[in-house]
Order: structure tokens, then sequence, then C-alpha cells
């Protein structure tokens, strides 16, 4: 019989036997394979049987045998046989005896069951010429799909074995009912009608035409027909099958999927031209169980008509009443769910490609288990394929996994935050992080802070009384602006270069420059009298401030928020401006040690009126300082209202020191 033992290394055979007979015990057995476990079948039978009849030969040994000759789709398949002592061992399908689950099995299964089972005997009897002693209910099993298969081959002989001596020593070891009285006599003709016949009885003894249609004619058909007296008058098996029991369209259908290798092309392309609608006629939940594997099959997925008229309905599950799905959630989720995880794995580049096309419709009805444990894996794989198109098509599929697994376990770890958010900072939707992709900015309140700029009008010490901007924050009312964008011309590389989001902290170079410009105002005439400048020093100075605005190594951490907007941290100390008086003025020389040689500026009255014509006319020397002088005449009477000055004196500033780029910065604002 050969040693087929090989074949099966790490197999583990479950102690408790689902089946005991004469010739055999049935258990069920496990196979580890590559990626997953491979279920199947274990027939143990003792070598020597008693009985006359197996005196020369073993039951189980024909069955395996014949098992390994005659191959059909519904034939129990055989996966291999082996010694193991004084014992016989077969290994098959997963299968259990039909008459265990006879009970639970549909209406629709019986009689695709016996289809089944009567397509295997055409087989066995009109094309491979075989006799087949031993139709009964023991000699069905039913596999883990529901599907129906044919055995009892220890009973099978050819044309040349069968005899009636043989016929007539087999008849202790047959199922008694199924035996015609009156075999030996019609010498052994229609021995397999009159057996079929009985067991449709015994199956079909409680259908009714309002649970099968035609079931009671067909009842009929077999107790007048198939059990005729007159064995010339019992048709043949394969006339059988023109009963209308078995050509309900749902039968058909089946049918035809089954035997689809033996199509022509022109009757597989009009099949599924209108598969779609004929489906939908049946009930959903029966059309799931019964034809989910054969939609779901190698030769459906490649065949290029049932890809445009059949696949998408059947991978897309039907979400509203819009939707031209076949399967609601719950029958997609409980049957075709585990058939598209076996397809994930075939690596065949056009299946794939289909599974890939639909990705996004079914990837949500895996668990989480099942993405990450075999649908990832196998994307990761896709991705070293050399089709770009396959190639192109996983990444997409991969973008899909990240909201549901996370991007650390779609891509891996070894990742640091490298871009930065440059819109004004808002508040991002906690609940649904996705609904924005964009909105990573903290939210306000946490204690960080995209920015460290300080509140407009305000500063790092607000009017002198300590409190920094953090504390204003938190503790003080506040109506929340939004932050400057960065200077354009700003080094991202420094910006961004931490782990962590660390962004310029920019001195409140806007309101000291205007809180100079006020005190400016008061005594302009003043300093343009007795100023004593060194245009060198006053260079560098300037020189050196712009720079620091841009400089990386004068951040302020947020760490310590109390130094977080405090100019006295920065890295080039600048004296505080005072507020000039009467009693103060000696001792605010800014200008000790200069001598520039400065002609008094003339200073204009101009009248509203003549505003824009004068200044048009006056130089731009002259016309700032009438800026000032009539600002620092209106400042005592009124409050001073904060114009964006700081472009003037920035402007006076670029006609005293060397250009160096700060004015395109200082426009921006």
């Amino acid at each position: 019989m050969g040693n087929d033992q090989s074949q099966l290394k790490g197999l583990e055979i479950s102690r408790k036997a689902i089946q005991v007979t004469d010739y055999w015990s049935l258990y069920n057995g496990e196979i580890p394979t590559e990626s997953s476990v491979s279920a199947i079948s274990i027939f143990q039978g003792e070598t020597l049987v008693t009985g006359q009849f197996w005196t020369n030969q073993n039951p189980l040994e024909r069955a395996i045998r014949n098992l390994k000759i005659y191959r059909h789709p519904n034939i129990l398949k055989y996966i291999a046989s082996w010694n193991k002592g004084s014992l016989k061992m077969l290994a098959t399908e997963r299968c259990r005896p039909l008459a265990t689950c006879l009970n639970i099995t549909s209406d629709v299964q019986i009689c695709l069951g016996l289809r089944n089972v009567l397509c295997a005997l055409i087989f066995l009897m009109e094309q491979a010429n075989v006799r087949h002693l031993s139709i009964s209910i023991s000699s069905i099993y039913v596999t883990d799909d529901g599907a129906w298969r044919l055995a009892g081959f220890e009973h099978l002989w050819t044309g040349k074995e069968f005899n009636l001596t043989l016929l007539e020593k087999s008849q202790p070891y047959r199922y008694p009912k199924a035996i015609d009285p009156e075999e030996l006599k019609n010498k052994g003709q229609g021995v397999e009608q009159y057996a079929f016949a009985v067991m449709c009885e015994e199956i079909l003894h409680n259908k009714t035409d309002s649970n099968i249609p035609a079931v009671e004619d067909f009842k009929f058909y077999c107790a007048t027909h198939l059990k005729h007296a007159n064995v010339s008058m019992r048709p043949k098996l394969s006339a059988i099958l023109l009963h209308p029991l078995f050509n309900h369209d749902f039968i058909l259908i089946h049918s035809f999927l089954t035997e689809l290798p033996l199509k022509s092309p022109q009757a597989k392309m009009e099949f599924f031209t209108g598969l779609a609608d004929r489906l939908r006629t049946f009930d959903p939940e029966t059309v799931a169980e019964q034809m989910g594997s054969l939609l779901l099959s190698r030769i459906v997925l490649l065949d290029t008509t049932a890809q445009l008229c059949v696949t998408p309905f059947i991978l897309r599950p039907k979400t509203d009443d819009l939707s031209s799905g076949l399967f609601v959630a719950r029958i997609f989720s409980t049957y075709i769910i585990p058939k598209v995880k076996q397809v994930f794995c075939v690596q065949d580049a056009q299946i794939r490609l289909t599974m890939l096309e639909y990705f996004p419709d079914y990837f949500l009805y895996f668990s989480l288990e099942d993405l990450k444990d075999h649908i990832l894996p196998q994307l990761l794989l896709g991705i070293k394929d050399t089709n770009d198109v396959l190639v192109a098509k996983t990444l997409l599929c991969l973008a899909d996994l990240v909201p549901v697994l996370g991007s650390g376990v779609v891509i891996g770890g070894n990742r640091s935050k490298i871009f930065a958010d440059g819109r004004p900072q808002g508040v991002p939707d906690q609940s649904n992080p996705w609904s924005g992709v964009r909105s990573i900015t903290p939210v306000i309140g946490s204690g960080e802070f995209l920015s460290g700029s300080p509140i407009p009008g305000g500063g790092a010490a607000v009017a002198g009384t300590g409190e920094n901007f953090s504390s204003i924050v938190h503790g003080g009312d506040f109506n929340y602006m939004p932050e400057r964008l960065s200077p354009e011309g700003e080094d991202i590389d420094h910006t961004n270069s931490d782990l962590e989001l660390e962004v310029d902290e920019w001195s409140d170079w806007e309101n000291d420059v205007n809180e100079h410009t006020a005190s400016h105002h008061i005594n302009v005439e003043q300093e343009m009298e007795s100023a004593k400048t060194e245009p060198a020093e006053v260079q560098t100075d300037s020189t050196s401030a712009q720079s620091d605005k841009n400089e990386p190594n004068s951040k302020l951490k947020r760490s310590d928020p109390s130094q977080a907007e405090s100019i006295e941290n920065l890295d080039i100390k600048m004296k505080p401006f005072k507020k000039l008086d009467a009693s103060a003025e000696e001792d605010m020389d800014f200008f000790k040690d200069m001598e520039p040689v400065i002609q008094k500026a003339n200073v204009l009255l101009i009248n509203d009126g003549e505003e824009e014509e004068s200044s048009e006319s006056v130089p731009l020397t002259t016309a700032v300082s009438v800026e000032k002088s009539v600002s620092g005449a209106n400042e005592q009477e009124s409050p001073l209202i904060k114009v964006d000055s700081s472009r003037f004196d920035i402007k006076v500033e670029d006609l005293e020191v060397n250009e160096d780029g700060w004015d395109d910065e200082a426009s921006v604002w």
C-alpha cells in the first residue's frame, strides 16, 4: 500500500473517537503547516478482521486502495495511509458521519448533498464501470463546510471482480434495508438504484413540499421507479438528475459552480453575467453558507466576467438599503470573512490584486488579531514583490491599517517627530483624532504651546507686575489670539532638530520696540540735540540684536515657564529702558563716549489736510521726525494707540546701519 507517513510529520490525533464501526474507528487529527494547522480525519483499523468475507483482505485496506484510484469532487478525499504496528491508518479530509449531523442539516443542504452523492455514483458506475454495493447513510460523510462525500469503498468492486458469488457473500456485511430482495434473481442488476431509493426515503421521510420543492413527487418516484419490480424499468442514475428536485434554480447554480472547470468559456460568461440577480432571490444566509466558498474559489476569482459581475457584490458587504452587496454585516462576518482570510494567503498575483481592490470595503470586519497576525504579514510580503502595480495597491492597503493598528505596528518603530504644525494654534477634536489629520497642536491648558511668543500687546512680564505668560493664560481672563507665523526665511532645520517639538521662543522685540518708541516720543528733540553717538558701536549692537532672533542657541526651554518669556535670559543682554523724566535724564545717557556730528533736524508742523502732500516732498528723515514729534505731543493728551510704529523705527535704523535683511522679515509683521 505504500508508506506515506513522512507526509504527516507532527501529526496529532485526538484521543476521543468520533465513530466506531466493526472495521475501524474515526478520529480527528491536525497537521502543523508553515502558516496554519491543517485539519484532517484519521481512520484507524486493525489489520486482521473477523469474518469469512475478509479472510484474504482487510476492509480498510480495500477502502484505501479504491480511494487512491477513484478521485472525484464528491468522493471522500484521500490524503495518506501508513501502518503503525498492527494498525492500518488512513488520513482523509476532515469529515464526520452524516448520521451524527443529519438532524441539524438544512433542507437546502439535504438537496445539495443528495445530488453530490448521486453525481459520485454516476461517475463510478457509468464512467469508471465499477459497482458500489454499500449505498447507505453510513457510507456518507460531511465535510466542515457542509458538503456531502461518498465513502464506503470497502464494498467497491470492478466489473471483472463482480459476480453472484461475491454478491451473495457480501450480503451479511451490507446494510440490510438497502438490499434488494430479488438481487440474486435479477443477477445484481439495479442494485444501486434500489439502495439509493431506500437512502433517499430515510433522509426525506419527514420533509414536505413546504420544506423542499417537489419532495413529495420525488418520494413517489423512488418508490415506483427506482424500486420497480422489473429491473429493466429502473432508470439509470444519470436520469434521476432530471427530476425537479435536482433542478431547482439554487441547485443548478450550485452545481454549475461545482462543475465550473468543465464548462466552456461562453457558458461561463453567460452564467456569471446574470448570477448576482439570481442569487438575490434566495435567502442571503443560505447563499453565503452553501456557496460562499464556491463564489470565492480560485477559478471564480480568476474569471474575467466574474471579476466584473460577481466579485464586487461578494466582497462588498451590504451596509444600507442602497448598497449593492449581497450580504449584510452579520452574514458577511460569519461566512465570507473566514474564506477571505484563506484566499488572502494565496500567492497568486491576480487573486491578490482582486483582494486588494476591495480591501477598504471589508478589512474592518476582521478581528484585530486576524489583521495583526494574518493580514498584515501578507501585506508586508506583498510590498517585496517585483510587480509595481501590486506593490502600489499593497501600500494603499497598509495605509488603511494605520488608523486601526497604529503606525507603530504597521511600519515598525525607530520613528521621530519630524514635521511641525505651522498653523495658528487651535483646539483639536480629541475624541476623534482622525477627523482632522493635521490637528496635532497641543490643547491650550496642557502646559505646552507650539510657540513661546507672548500675548499680543503684552510681554514676558506684564506691566512690570512680574507675571509671566503662563500665569496669565492659566490664571486670568484671557481671550486667546492666534499666534503669529514663523518669519519668512526661518531655518526649519534648526527649529525642528530635536525629537520633541521645540520652536524658537522669540524675544519680545516688537513690544520692546514699541516701548522704546513711546519713550523716544517724549524727549525726541532733547535726544536729537544732546545725544553723542558712536556709529560703530550702535551698528554692532543693532546687528547682534537682530541676529539673536534667528539664533538657535537662544532657545528657551518650556520646562522652565518662569524664564520662558523673560528678556533677561537672552544670550545678548540689553539695558532696560527706563521712563525718562527731568531728574533721571542725566543718568540715562545712552550715547556716552560717542562723538558724532549731527545737525539738528528740521521740525515741520504740518496741517492734517496737507499731510499727504508734505510727506511726499519732505525727506524721509524729516518725515519720520515729524511723525515722532506729533505722536509725542499727542501722547500726553490721550492714551497711546498702538500702531505698527516699529516699521518706522526699523526704517530709521536701516538708514543708519548696513542692510542685513532684517527689513524684509520685519515687514511681514
